[in-house]
């Protein structure tokens, strides 16, 4: 990592990087959130009383709330729910949000699988609710003028992703939910996994009314600590997933009898039905603020930078291109393939025993970068790469 990539060492990895490849999975901490996450639990171990210890950082959990607004570019009235993960938060909302008889989720072609699955199986539950798939374009975009035909009255849920998790294709968000918003009454619902901490995010900007996020990718937070960001009133009918005291009331009768429908609490409440790991929410704080402090728009300028070394040296390894013919892997996610190799997860397994990290399937490898990747890393993967490469010039291949 070069010394001018990232102005704020607290923003940097706790361990060394150099052959880590594999951002867009999970990434390594900050040495801001391991040391946050060492404190709570010298904290914690010190703390005569563990209730009156859950029941005060609970309470401080109002300072991350109020670090994501700031951060992501929500107004001060914004929602925002702490979850584990944005898998769970997909779920809650598919099994929580208001679809009525005849109503229409649109889903993307681009969407990650734990994206999709809770609305895929709301369909296959309610034989009154349709789902329908926005495709997309050869770019790898989604197809805007094939959304402006699916959209209708009947459109419930708009559900599609900011940042692709296989090749890095940052999606026309604001375009597409301003489309909804003309043309149905739909909740738009984005997944930003990928793109927090890897490009700007302004929430009001896109215009969306739900924004999931998972900490423990390129923002170096730990695992079990998301967010969700929601327009004012939006979950204000939202029912819980999971009930817990946190966001319901169990009722008894004067004899003690248990009654019917406890009182359940809507809004992010809604969402916060586990109860919280305060540790890793600590460590997610920690790193949050580390991150504002080295700049998300230098940050995203050097993961850019670093990102376009990739497909150079893919090409001079012998390696091809693999997805969209037009994504250039520009935000540090891009799949790659050699037409000498029968299965790439061999091919990772020789470089995982060698120290190296990428994510492969049978058909290509998935490199991805971060602003705490150093140029000479990228050379170093491609080197090791070679051998498994065609030789001579290779041309893009489109699956």
């Amino acid at each position: 990592m070069t010394e001018h990539a990232v102005h704020d060492d607290d923003f940097r990895p706790a361990s060394d990087t150099g052959r880590f490849f594999d951002w867009a999975s999970t990434a390594p901490l900050s040495r801001a959130c391991v040391r946050a996450v060492a404190e709570f639990s010298a904290a914690a171990a010190a703390h005569r009383s563990p209730p009156d210890f859950q029941s005060e950082r609970t309470a401080g959990l109002d300072a991350l709330r109020a670090r994501i607004r700031t951060v992501f570019g929500a107004r001060p009235d914004a929602e925002v729910a702490l979850v584990r993960s944005v898998s769970e938060a997909s779920s809650a909302l598919a099994g929580g949000l208001t679809v009525p008889p005849g109503g229409e989720v649109l889903v993307t072609a681009a969407d990650h699988p734990a994206h999709a699955a809770p609305w895929c199986r709301l369909a296959g539950r309610r034989a009154d609710v349709r789902l329908r798939t926005l495709p997309c374009l050869p770019s790898g975009l989604v197809d805007l003028e094939r959304a402006a035909l699916l959209l209708s009255e009947r459109t419930a849920v708009v559900a599609c992703t900011h940042l692709t998790h296989l090749d890095g294709v940052l999606q026309p968000v604001a375009e597409l939910a301003a489309l909804a918003k003309r043309l149905s009454p739909a909740v738009v619902v984005v997944d930003a996994a990928q793109s927090v901490g890897r490009v700007p995010v302004d929430f009001d900007a896109l215009g969306v009314d739900v924004l999931l996020a998972s900490g423990r990718k390129a923002l170096l937070g730990p695992m079990g600590a998301g967010f969700v960001i929601a327009a004012p009133g939006v979950l204000d009918g939202l029912s819980p997933l999971l009930l817990s005291p946190r966001n319901c009331e169990a009722r008894t009768a004067a004899d003690g009898a248990w009654q019917p429908g406890p009182r359940e609490r809507g809004g992010a409440a809604a969402l916060e039905g586990n109860l919280p790991d305060l540790s890793a929410l600590d460590g997610l704080l920690a790193s949050l603020s580390a991150y504002q402090r080295a700049g998300p728009r230098h940050l995203a300028s050097v993961c850019r930078t670093t990102a376009a070394d990739v497909p150079v040296a893919a090409v001079h390894a012998g390696f091809r291109m693999f997805g969209p013919a037009s994504a250039p892997g520009g935000y540090g996610i891009v799949r790659v393939c050699s037409p000498r190799v029968a299965d790439h997860r061999a091919v990772k397994s020789r470089l995982r025993a060698r120290g190296w990290s990428v994510a492969a399937t049978k058909e290509w490898l998935r490199v991805s970068v971060h602003a705490c990747t150093a140029p000479g890393d990228v050379a170093a993967l491609f080197d090791n790469l070679a051998p498994f490469g065609a030789p001579g010039p290779t041309a893009r291949s489109v699956p």
